[in-house]
């Protein structure tokens, strides 16, 4: 085995040493990276705490119930002496207990209709915490997304660097055997060890590289170590878009930004109902009912009612009312004008990654047209060198186009899929 050989072998060690590491498609790194990305599951909580606090505001029309249980002893160390009204002699040092029962209900029939700002609040709530939750998904599904493209991508590099290598082992080997007939001078070997070296430590480059982004997908996938990203059938398949139209007002609908942008903005015109509610009186009813009883009467519990109707309305308090919904007002309009430029944020979003994955449909089929001449220009270069009518710079300009051609469409194919990704991320959906 000749030196070159030899180290192009070392060079494969790391590929073959990581054959038996976890594989990945990427619906699996998906599925992962969405349990164990902390965004998500801080979004899930949202979500449920949103869903709580629509359930309190609806509580706020149903009664208020409350009861409690009392015991205690007393002792009193007052001396023996006659009960002036009754002439009874009460013991001194005695010791006497308590118990009393109690429970309590209150309702407020009316509260300046806050009640009902809260609620439309609350579901404004649930509406954004859901959007969140659906754009932190989204956001989820980009990240991986790009992190899964790019170990795929470093991997075809990869590839792409090792048949580099082999041609330069075939230029290497017909240089050292025209040299042997003279049909060449010692500088064509030289030169081919050049670039059969230059083109083992971009390998090298390479390979470090594939290991970087294969240790980050593991990171997102939450799995030690590193993953190969392997593609499944329907990776590369050219996505049919519909009507940019249409797709433009889907994306102004329902997608996550927008949905939770003007979720906000309705969740701010409630509060402007709710500050306004302090203007108004508010009308309570309550109830309370007791038994009590001591060790004097052998705890014969005795009963209590009470019932309340009440209205408490505040007609000044320094302006403060005023201030609060002067500064709601404000929230507001600023949550409405954030909502209408979030709309046109994503607009602007999806016409320029519509046009990005346009022109990358068209490098692709450009790159792959350019990548077949630059193979059949190397390999018609390389029988000219082996028979003597071309120098070896000529057949190191064909070789280097169709290394750079390689990498050119291997760069199209996933510059594609990462626009299709930003917009499936504003979508909120897979196209």
């Amino acid at each position: 085995m000749g030196r070159p050989t030899l180290v192009l072998s070392l060079l494969a060690l790391p590929l073959a040493a990581n054959a038996q590491q976890r594989t990945l498609t990427l619906a699996q790194a998906l599925e992962l990276a969405a349990q164990a990305d902390p965004a998500v599951v801080q979004a899930q909580g949202a979500a449920r705490t949103a869903g709580a606090q629509a359930l309190s505001a609806w509580g706020s029309f149903l009664p208020t119930i409350s009861g409690g249980v009392s015991y205690g002893k007393s002792y009193s160390a007052l001396p023996s002496r006659t009960d002036p009204i009754t002439g009874e002699i009460l013991t001194g040092g005695a010791t006497s207990g308590s118990l009393g029962l109690s429970a309590r209900a209150s309702l407020d029939l009316f509260t300046g209709f806050r009640r009902g700002a809260e609620i439309s609040a609350a579901r404004a709530g649930i509406t954004e915490a859901d959007a969140a939750l659906a754009g932190q998904l989204a956001l989820s599904a980009l990240n991986t997304s790009n992190q899964f493209l790019a170990a795929l991508q470093a991997a075809d590099l990869v590839r792409a660097q090792q048949d580099a290598i082999r041609r330069a082992e075939e230029k290497l080997a017909i240089a050292t055997a025209r040299l042997g007939t003279r049909a060449s001078t010692i500088s064509d070997s030289l030169q081919a060890v050049v670039d059969l070296t230059r083109a083992q430590a971009q390998l090298l480059n390479q390979q470090r590289s594939l290991a970087e982004a294969e240790a980050r997908l593991a990171r997102l996938a939450g799995v030690e170590g590193r993953v190969s990203a392997t593609p499944d059938s329907s990776l590369f398949r050219i996505a049919e878009v519909p009507d940019t139209g249409a797709l433009l007002d889907e994306a102004l609908a329902r997608a996550p930004n927008v949905v939770r942008a003007e979720a906000r903005a309705r969740a701010a015109r409630s509060s402007v109902g709710i500050s306004r509610a302090a203007y108004w009186p508010t009308l309570s009813l309550g109830g309370n009912t007791s038994l009590s009883g001591s060790s004097q009467n052998s705890y014969d519990l005795l009963g209590g009612r009470s019932f309340n109707l009440g209205l408490s309305w505040n007609l000044f308090n320094g302006f403060q009312r005023e201030r609060i919904l002067v500064q709601a007002g404000a929230n507001r309009d600023a949550a409405e004008a954030t909502a209408a430029d979030t709309r046109l944020d994503v607009g602007a979003q999806l016409v320029a990654q519509l046009a990005a994955l346009q022109t990358a449909e068209a490098r692709i089929r450009l790159t792959a047209t350019g990548l077949d001449a630059a193979r059949g220009l190397a390999r018609v270069q390389t029988e000219r060198y082996r028979l003597g009518t071309i120098t070896i710079t000529e057949l190191n300009a064909a070789q280097d186009a169709l290394s750079g051609a390689e990498q050119e469409a291997i760069n199209a194919r996933y510059d594609y899929l990462r626009a299709k990704a930003q917009i499936e991320a504003i979508l909120g959906r897979r196209l």
